[in-house]
């Protein structure tokens, strides 16, 4: 077998830029290509471990193949789009009163404005329900005995059940799944749960036979925190926060979630104020949930944005997704990657704000697992080994 066909439908709004980033979406291998590598690197680093930068990078070029100036190689994968029926694209509109799907997508929305010539027009999606047709193909001349189909086929899972495609795809945005074949290479591509138990426990089962298949020796032991995200017990933790009957509700009731516990949350609420007028306070609590993060306080008080001292932006550890299972109902899934905050000596500070003191990143991740077991007390954690 040399070709992995399948057929993908979109489940949430897919933000996908074009030649102009806030006009016409356009689906391009590229952007799919892009995924699957990520995702084939998160489940090869999570074997091999996390500090043999040199394996990885073999193993990741074998399938995807390399830019090295030295030891360039094409990629053994060819990926193509054909058969879109794809919605018309529409423009992003906030709800008034903001609702907790505005939460996650907030930057989907227009922003500044003609007069001071920042004026940003809302991004243009995909709507749900429409379909497209993904092949992977091996590259001709490559041999191949279905090890690289099976490896892409792999990242094909992961992409459809943990992640997305394209803008706020860590925030459920742009969540597919696959409509058929729901079975290939030994790979269960399609949820068939009717409660959150029987979906952690079919998700578990996946992760462990892929895991195993890849038939690489396992690491010795895994850094805390890893140096990447990578898919392993010590590192990656996933769960079901619930299920519910359409994608929309899926989506509303995640981003409420979201919205209520962060909004005007202690201590951050105080201590972000002291900070940014001077202050030197422990760390932000909340921006463990990534960088940058706008502050704005509605009683008049300072504002400031929030990122590293030398890195503006630092992209979620935590992937949510929606995800369809064959009975027609949507599951939640809520993926934490336990990896490195930022990199060594850096810190936190205030973008134009010099006054501003620099402090401490957050140490852990334990306020997004606080944020999953006190919203959805009903969640399953997917184990898996």
């Amino acid at each position: 077998m040399r070709e992995l066909r399948v057929t993908l439908e979109t489940v949430t709004p897919l933000f996908l830029g074009g030649a102009d980033p806030r006009g016409a979406p356009e689906l391009r291998p590229p952007a799919i290509r892009g995924a699957l590598r990520y995702w084939l690197r998160a489940i090869l680093g999570g074997i091999i471990g996390d500090n043999d930068s040199p394996t990885l990078h073999r193993l990741e070029s074998t399938v995807f193949g390399s830019a090295d100036e030295n030891a360039g190689s094409a990629s053994a994968v060819v990926v193509r789009v054909t058969n879109e029926r794809l919605s018309k694209p529409q423009k992003y509109t906030r709800s008034k009163p903001p609702t907790g799907r505005d939460y996650l997508y907030w930057s989907m929305d227009k922003s500044g404005s003609p007069e001071r010539g920042n004026y940003q027009p809302p991004k243009q999606f995909y709507a749900p329900g429409g379909s497209f047709d993904l092949v992977l193909s091996v590259r001709p001349g490559i041999p191949d005995n279905g090890q690289v189909l099976y490896q892409v086929g792999a990242a094909l899972y992961l992409l459809v059940n943990l992640g997305g495609l394209g803008s706020r795809s860590r925030r459920t945005a742009g969540s597919l799944a696959v409509t058929q074949p729901q079975n290939t290479l030994g790979l269960n591509l399609v949820l068939s749960a009717k409660t959150s138990r029987e979906a952690a426990q079919q998700i578990g089962a996946e992760l462990t036979a892929i895991r195993q298949s890849f038939g690489l020796p396992n690491a010795v032991s895994i850094h805390s925190p890893s140096n990447f995200d990578i898919i392993h017990p010590a590192a990656c933790k996933v769960w079901i926060l619930g299920i519910w009957p359409k994608s929309e509700v899926t989506v509303e009731s995640i981003g409420a979630a979201l919205r209520d516990f962060r909004t005007r949350r202690e201590p951050d609420r105080n201590n972000v104020a002291k900070w940014l007028n001077g202050q030197r306070i422990p760390t932000v609590e909340r921006a463990a949930f990534g960088l940058p993060i706008p502050y704005r306080y509605s009683d008049g008080g300072p504002s400031g944005t929030i990122q590293g001292t030398n890195v503006d932006r630092r992209a979620s550890p935590l992937w949510l997704k929606v995800s369809q299972t064959t009975y027609g109902s949507y599951v939640g899934i809520a993926t934490l990657f336990k990896s490195v905050f930022l990199p060594r000596d850096e810190g936190l500070r205030a973008k134009t704000r010099d006054r501003t003191p620099i402090i401490n990143p957050p140490d852990d991740y334990t306020l997004i697992e606080q944020w999953i077991t006190r919203s959805f007390p009903d969640n399953q954690e997917v184990r898996y080994a």
